[in-house]
């Protein structure tokens, strides 16, 4: 169902504006590595429908962060506070049950990647029974991203880059600094699209698997900040600092892009499939 802003106030638009504030995911290299990396888990036949158009996939990959600087209420889709419901196993699936749980000026400010996700596959679903390539290559580029931010651990947690633990600019380090750094697209490796039985809940299970990476993912970051002078730490990190950071958590950060692109595959199937498989008109 869309959302929609209700109750809105001095404390809501406050907790808006600030929300739109929040970090990119992955950066515009991660989000285009996702989508281009998705293809290859597609069969031929679903596949057909993204020949010629994959730099245009690519190339909008990263569109729903631009809308922020336009749109109030586009910040918190791309997060999710798992804290405000008490933990990430206990997010509701209904949007009505989690409003009643926190209150609809808290449902929206604490973030709802999860129902948009649910939105942006049907509106792939629909491009599909449209038969429109570039409806159906827009709409894949757009629910990609969120799948993708629903990878990122510190979409996750209220504590979104490090603020309540004294490690501001985590957020940028691990989700942009060391894709930038190591990330090397062909080098990833990723099975063939399936089938979701339960596409309208996956969501759920990608946040509780990327919250319980939170705790390591601080600690490892807090680890390899013992080789930055603490003057320095507003500045910028060294050589040393990334090398550990690396070893560390080099191999979270493949396998979140991985899954960010097996997991939008299997979306991208099962809308196919929901869909009649159409095929391209020659």
């Amino acid at each position: 169902m869309p959302l929609t802003l209700s109750g809105s106030g001095p404390r809501l638009v406050a907790l808006l504006l600030a929300a739109s504030g929040l970090l990119q995911a992955w950066g515009g290299k991660g989000h285009r590595i996702i989508s281009g990396t998705m293809l290859r888990t597609l069969p031929p036949p679903l596949k057909a429908w993204y020949a010629g158009r994959e730099d245009f996939l690519r190339d909008h990959a990263s569109d729903p962060d631009a809308w922020r600087n336009h749109d109030r209420k586009e910040g918190p889709r791309h997060f999710l506070d798992a804290e405000i419901y008490g933990g990430a196993d206990k997010v509701p699936y209904a949007i009505a049950e989690a409003i009643q749980q926190v209150g609809s000026a808290e449902f929206i400010a604490n973030g709802q990647v999860t129902w948009i996700i649910q939105d942006r596959w049907k509106d792939l679903v629909e491009a599909f029974q449209a038969g429109d390539p570039e409806k159906i290559v827009f709409a894949t580029a757009t629910l990609g991203h969120y799948v993708g931010d629903a990878h990122v651990p510190l979409h996750s947690t209220k504590n979104h880059d490090g603020e309540e633990t004294g490690q501001k600019g985590v957020h940028s380090r691990w989700e942009s600094g060391l894709v930038e750094r190591y990330i090397v697209e062909a080098e990833l490796e990723v099975r063939p699209a399936k089938l979701d039985g339960e596409v309208l809940k996956s969501p759920w299970r990608w946040l509780r698997d990327s919250y319980a990476l939170v705790p390591k993912l601080l600690a490892d970051d807090r680890a390899a900040d013992r080789t930055t002078p603490p003057e320095a730490r507003g500045v910028r990190r060294g050589g040393a600092y990334w090398a550990i950071f690396w070893d560390s958590q080099g191999a979270t950060v493949k396998q979140q892009l991985q899954r960010s692109a097996e997991d939008l595959g299997d979306l991208v199937l099962t809308a196919w499939v929901r869909a009649g498989k159409p095929v391209p008109k020659s």
